[in-house]
């Protein structure tokens, strides 16, 4: 099957109704979009640092964003479970045959 050919949804046993495997995924969407700007503000705060401490806080800041950004990489997986579909896998993500 070619990447471009739809697989139709993941397919995860739930006792939860399709309407609340939609709930919780639109909730999730929200969520990262959360994680993802408060990656980004992070980010902000370690290149535009100034003063005695930059070096101190620079690296407090870049760690931080790298950990905040790990958070997202789990994110919409975890959202597409939920709603019953599949998500993208990057090429070296295992079992990825492409």
């Amino acid at each position: 099957m070619s990447p471009s050919e739809s697989r139709g949804p993941l397919v995860t046993p739930t006792d939860l109704s399709s309407t609340a495997t939609k709930d919780i995924a639109a909730a999730m969407n929200g969520l990262l979009a959360d994680v993802f700007a408060l990656y980004v503000k992070t980010k902000n705060f370690h290149w535009h640092l100034s003063g005695p401490h930059f070096r101190d806080y620079h690296l407090l800041f870049d760690e931080q964003a790298d950990q905040i950004f790990a958070m997202t990489d789990r994110s919409p997986s975890a959202s597409a479970r939920w709603a019953g579909r599949r998500s993208a896998r990057s090429a070296t993500s295992p079992g990825c045959s492409g």
